[in-house]
């Protein structure tokens, strides 16, 4: 393969690379490999113009000017765990942007009027385009379970009661958890009033988005059940359906059921676009949320 860039005065530089192996392939292999090819070449140089325009949080591993003074006899563990926290926040937005991204360029370069069943190139464009969609669904509704441990740490563990002696001790801080946490504290006089409202008016931000709901709907299908239809219905397992239909009678009592076997759906029940739009919008709610936090002095480094 020869890359080869031409400036507007006429300047050329070349860059080559050669890959070798010994299968004989067919004609229809080679031209399957060179498509690929040349779309990922298409990929990569469409990938940040998407990536550009995806929401940011700018830098969230700034040190702040002035540090909040921790007195917890705790609080040392705290001067470890909230920094790196915030590196894992940061570092997981980052996949999310690099992630939808990437997804977004391999959808543009699907040929129009085509299907994976008949075509090889998309077949391998859809495939690479789910495998980052997805990746990046579950790494977005994961930011919530970074910021609820950010709050956990930052108030030296005290935040939620766990049982540390226990291995799996993570599992139990939640959201839910974490706001009876905060509210106790405000009560106690340990967190201000101002600095309570402003921790909760940070994490209400993405609860504005309206297209949370189809964000975590989407997600919850890929963990707990078959994988939902995106774009291309032919290539999704669809299963009958075990509630029925309720047959009643006069009185509104169940006398029995109705059991319709359906074939292959016809219509995905996702398309990619709204998808995408709808992780996005999220996603610049999530970036709100985690400016808003970042300016709490006791919650930042």
């Amino acid at each position: 393969m020869r890359l080869e860039f031409l400036s507007a005065a006429g300047d050329s530089v070349q860059f080559a690379d050669s890959v070798g192996h010994e299968r004989d392939s067919s004609d229809q292999g080679k031209e399957n490999l060179a498509r690929e090819m040349f779309a990922e070449l298409r990929k990569a140089i469409s990938f940040s113009k998407h990536w550009r325009a995806l929401p940011d949080v700018g830098d969230l591993l700034q040190s702040s000017s002035s540090s909040y003074r921790r007195t917890d006899p705790m609080a040392f563990i705290d001067l470890f765990n909230v920094p790196d926290i915030w590196l894992e926040v940061s570092n997981t937005f980052r996949d999310i942007r690099y992630l939808l991204a990437q997804a977004r360029a391999y959808k543009e370069l699907e040929p129009p009027k085509s299907s994976p069943v008949s075509d090889p190139l998309c077949a391998h464009l859809h495939f690479e385009k789910m495998y980052r969609l997805n990746l990046a669904v579950f790494q977005l509704v994961r930011i919530q379970d970074l910021v609820v441990r950010l709050l956990h740490e930052s108030f030296s563990g005290r935040l939620i009661s766990v049982d540390y002696d226990d291995e799996g001790w993570e599992r139990d801080l939640t959201l839910k958890d974490a706001r009876r946490g905060l509210k106790k504290l405000a009560e106690n006089g340990e967190l201000t009033n101002k600095e309570h409202q402003q921790i909760l008016d940070a994490l209400a931000q993405p609860s504005k988005s309206p297209y949370g709901e189809t964000v975590v709907r989407y997600r919850n299908r890929l963990t707990h059940g078959i994988r939902p239809s995106v774009d291309y219905a032919e290539l999704y397992t669809h299963l009958q359906d075990r509630a029925g239909e309720v047959i009643r009678d006069a009185s509104g009592k169940e006398k029995g059921r109705v059991y319709s076997i359906r074939g292959n759906h016809k219509k995905p029940e996702f398309m990619f676009a709204d998808l995408y739009a709808a992780m996005s919008d999220y996603m610049s709610h999530v970036a709100e949320m985690l400016k808003a936090l970042k300016l709490i002095r006791r919650l930042s480094f």
